[in-house]
């Protein structure tokens, strides 16, 4: 009897042994995007902060998100009419046709069905809540293969034409920006719960903190992954087709050979002559030769102006030392209009040091990162704005 328990024992040990082999040899499981509900099981107060952020609604389904003074102002009085045609087919559409809306709080642009690509595409106007008028927009591209890399999370293209060098078909797992944005995926994380299986920008340096938001705010061309319509790109879709962008990576290091990238790649500086969409994306002028400092002309170019600014060049500061896309466990999100104060005095302001330079639409401009020593005089600032007065 003792020596049959002494083999069952032994027995025991080799399986479990064989089973810590096996386990070692085991590929890792691949991490996937998962969306941000997933996350809010553990992370409840961060997850409800994130779902105030803009972040969280830069694209909405209309019935939840279409605003109120637009839906008011569609038909208008017949002289500032909104929009009736699809910018990539030029096809005829109504307020009803709308599926999706992007952006609510200065301004909002509507998306409906490109039947020829089975994509999304732009209507011709956009509606500016600062003014209260409906402005053109020109966006000709299905916004599928063009915007929606930066608009949703967990992107990647399915389906590349080589030959005619257009995106065909893309894929995400979550529409605007959400917590997998920044944090990578989580799906090994949601079964560990391991802190090593996920992505925290606080967790790396200054700069790299500020490249996951850089991956976005930037101006590039992309002559790699061009659009439906056979364009150059203005993103980074992913280093290769079929996966998706992970936050964390240096994409300063992975980025094609033909994408153009102002500021950034030594062989494009900023002062460059740049043609095309990328014509125009700073001030150069005498003054800006001088001080080495070319502050942005166009909007969501925060990275390409930061990396200019003492503040990122000494590692002083990042993106998150001012903003916080989210708030939980006793932290109070950051109010960026007070950052300046915490380390100066009374005479540093954004209105000062961060001028209006990029015009985004009539009378709303955003404003520069550069925190240039002698900065110009920005354009006009429009009135601050209340929150979205949604339809529903």
């Amino acid at each position: 009897m003792k020596y049959k328990s002494l083999v069952a024992v032994a027995s025991v040990v080799l399986l479990f042994a064989g089973l810590a082999e096996a386990a070692k040899k085991a590929p890792v499981a691949k991490k996937d995007f998962v969306g941000s509900k997933a996350c809010k099981k553990c992370h409840v107060d961060e997850y409800n902060s994130w779902k105030e952020s803009y972040h969280s609604k830069i694209v909405q389904p209309k019935k939840r998100g279409i605003l109120r003074e637009a839906v008011e102002k569609w038909a208008g009085d017949g002289t500032n009419p909104g929009p009736t045609t699809g910018n990539v087919t030029g096809g005829t559409f109504k307020l009803e046709d709308v599926q999706f809306v992007v952006g609510s709080r200065w301004k909002q642009r509507y998306l409906v069905k490109n039947e020829l690509t089975g994509n999304l595409q732009f209507l011709n106007m956009q509606f500016n809540r600062s003014t209260g008028k409906w402005e053109k927009y020109g966006q000709k591209n299905d916004w599928n293969t063009m915007c929606a890399s930066c608009h949703t999370t967990g992107y990647r293209i399915t389906e590349y034409d080589e030959t005619a060098g257009k995106t065909v078909k893309s894929k995400f797992v979550e529409m605007s920006v959400g917590c997998e944005a920044c944090h990578g995926p989580g799906s090994v994380h949601v079964k560990t719960r391991k802190k090593k299986d996920i992505f925290n920008p606080a967790g790396v340096d200054i700069m790299a903190q500020s490249r996951v938001c850089g991956y976005c705010h930037i101006r590039l061309e992309n002559e790699k992954w061009k659009s439906a319509q056979g364009n150059p790109r203005e993103d980074f879709p992913a280093p290769k087709v079929g996966e998706a962008y992970i936050a964390g990576t240096d994409w300063t290091k992975w980025y094609p050979e033909e994408v153009i990238i102002p500021g950034v790649q030594a062989k494009h500086p900023f002062d460059a002559e740049y043609v095309g969409d990328l014509k125009g994306l700073f001030k150069i002028d005498e003054a800006a030769k001088a001080s080495g400092v070319y502050e942005e002309a166009k909007h969501h170019q925060e990275y390409q102006g930061f990396i200019q600014s003492a503040h990122f060049k000494k590692g002083e500061m990042s993106c998150i030392t001012c903003h916080s896309p989210h708030a939980g466990k006793g932290k109070l999100k950051k109010m960026p209009k007070d950052a300046c104060a915490k380390c100066h005095d009374a005479s540093y302001t954004v209105e000062k040091y961060m001028p209006n330079t990029g015009q985004t639409a009539g009378n709303l401009f955003v404003r520069s990162h550069t925190f240039n020593k002698t900065p110009r005089k920005g354009g006009p600032g429009a009135a601050e704005m209340g929150p979205p007065n949604y339809y529903h």
